[in-house]
């Protein structure tokens, strides 16, 4: 038995054929997708018994989408690959058929059901109108005794009670067979929404010169699906690490589905294109104006008429962040493969996603974090206090960059973003709000000073910030404030007490680092002095 495999790349274009004379229908079975962030690679098997002689083969239900340019055949068998071509198919019927002509044939047995109620409904409709018209007609002649009128008010009440729970017992069971209906509907609108598909087709011409079994690999690219990273954050309490837990939400809508198949994760991204970028020669020329037309400089030294304007080259970011709601999903076993380019998460469990295009979620792998908790406050703008852990080590976990549920002793904290395509060896994760540390800024009354000499007025400006930890346990407070700063050589801007902060003259921010033992209350202060003319408004707070 010899080996054959072959990489083809000279394919026909795809065009809508039907099975002809002398080919042979080969059913595939999907056994191997390599997700990108932009797409998947998907292999599939197959086996069949070549005769002697030149076959042609047709695997058949391979998704739309496909790339013709990267279809791969290789198989085992004493065969020849002589050629391999992609077509179209357009007469495929819906998978669902058989369950749309139920459905159908269902919602028109309950239409004819709901008719017949309806009929005995209007039955009872037409009694009461007789009845009404009967015993105004009786009433009307003379001659009746008392006891006989009584008698003809007695029928007719109780056949008017009998006819409205005769009424109201058909319009319930109209409403039930409405109610069943609608669902049937509902389903059946659903199953048509999903179109059946057009179907690729791999037309594979075999040569043999005697009976084999032979066994099949056929390996391309398809859009519609690929994955994104995403992340749960938990930290248990202050002190402890940060639990990381890095998932992969796959989507796939292909037309084709993944029954328990080998899946792995890449980080790559094939639609970006692997052509290296050359610069060309960006030529100078001097700008003369002209009276009937503008003259630009492009960057190869052509000349572009100033009415129609260069239009920037552009490339596909590949980035395709989507926001569904995700599905609990536990670890499941992996390893990390990592290429010259790339990195791949091989699921070792066989996995199952359906093409319906919606997010499913890949439990990929779990890393404990060292972390330092420090509590952030900005009272100017916010009297509460932040909790945050600043995290080291993670450059070193193959993460990428993806959305982030923050939880904080078991409780949901918010939405953050890991921006880990940055050049930092720090991560900063905000763990929310913690009302048991406090920050208040009280304007400074006693000095508040104004003074104009010269034609300028003097105001000296002050602020007491008082931080109060309620908790039980010390925290570690990063407290920020600013002064202004002036870019006007008129209003001068004096720091007269920084009250012991970091001063970033640059920027005039003021920064305090504290420690605040259990149940303490610290003081902190600053002032600053401006000088601008008295006619000039300035905003000073």
């Amino acid at each position: 038995m010899r080996f054959s495999s072959f990489l083809l790349a000279s394919l026909l274009l795809p065009c809508a054929v039907t099975a002809a004379d002398g080919e042979k229908p080969i059913n595939s079975k999907v056994s191997e997708v390599k997700a990108f962030l932009s797409g998947a690679q998907v292999s599939r098997s197959a086996s069949t018994t070549l005769a002697a002689g030149t076959s042609l083969l047709v695997f058949t239900g391979l998704a739309e989408g496909i790339d013709p340019q990267s279809i791969q055949v290789t198989g085992k068998g004493g065969y020849q690959i002589l050629s391999v071509n992609h077509r179209i198919n357009y007469l495929t019927e819906s998978p669902k058929k058989k369950e749309i002509e139920d459905l159908k044939e269902r919602i028109k047995k309950l239409e004819h059901d709901w008719n017949i109620e309806n009929g005995v409904q209007q039955v009872w409709v037409n009694e009461e109108q007789l009845l009404l018209k009967n015993s105004a007609i009786g009433g009307q002649q003379n001659g009746l005794t008392a006891a006989q009128l009584m008698a003809v008010n007695d029928y007719v009440r109780e056949r008017m009670k009998a006819m409205k729970v005769g009424w109201l017992t058909q319009e319930e069971k109209k409403q039930a067979i409405h109610i069943e209906a609608e669902k049937l509907r509902q389903q059946l609108a659903s199953l048509q929404a999903q179109a059946p598909r057009p179907t690729s087709e791999v037309v594979v011409e075999i040569s043999s010169t005697v009976e084999v079994s032979a066994t099949f690999t056929i390996t391309y690219f398809v859009g519609n699906a690929g994955w994104l990273p995403a992340y749960d954050l938990r930290a248990k309490g202050v002190g402890q690490p940060i639990e990381l837990l890095m998932k992969a939400q796959v989507t796939n809508n292909t037309g084709e589905d993944w029954s328990k198949v080998d899946l792995s994760l890449s980080s790559g991204n094939p639609t970006l294109g692997g052509v290296m970028p050359t610069l060309n020669p960006w030529t100078l020329y001097t700008y003369r104006p002209r009276m009937l037309e503008s003259i630009s400089i492009s960057s190869r030294g052509s000349r572009v008429r100033g009415d129609a304007p260069m239009a920037a080259p552009s490339a596909m970011d590949g980035d395709l962040r989507m926001k569904e709601e995700e599905v609990a999903s536990s670890i499941v076993s992996n390893s990390v493969a990592f290429r010259t380019t790339t990195v791949e998460f091989v699921i070792e469990t066989p996995f199952t996603i359906p093409a319906d295009g919606v997010a499913h979620t890949v439990g990929v792998k779990s890393h404990s974090i060292p972390a330092n908790y420090k509590h952030y406050a900005t009272p100017k703008l916010d009297k509460d206090a932040f909790l945050y852990a600043r995290t080291t080590g993670w450059e070193d976990l193959n993460l990428l960059p993806g959305e982030a549920n923050v939880f904080f002793e078991g409780t949901f904290v918010g939405q953050s973003y890991l921006q880990l395509d940055q050049p930092k060896d720090t991560l900063d994760i905000s763990l929310g709000r913690d009302k048991g540390v406090v920050v208040e800024r009280v304007k400074r009354k006693t000095t508040n000073e104004k003074a104009i000499v010269g034609g300028k007025r003097t105001v000296t400006i002050g602020w007491d910030l008082t931080v109060r930890n309620t908790k039980g346990t010390a925290v570690d407070l990063e407290v920020r404030d600013q002064y202004p700063l002036s870019p006007q050589s008129e209003i001068e801007v004096k720091l007269i007490d920084k009250g012991g902060a970091a001063a970033d003259e640059q920027k005039g921010l003021l920064t305090w680092n504290q420690r605040i033992e259990p149940k303490a209350t610290k003081k902190l202060s600053f002032s600053y002095e401006v000088k601008h003319p008295k006619d000039m408004p300035v905003v000073l707070e």
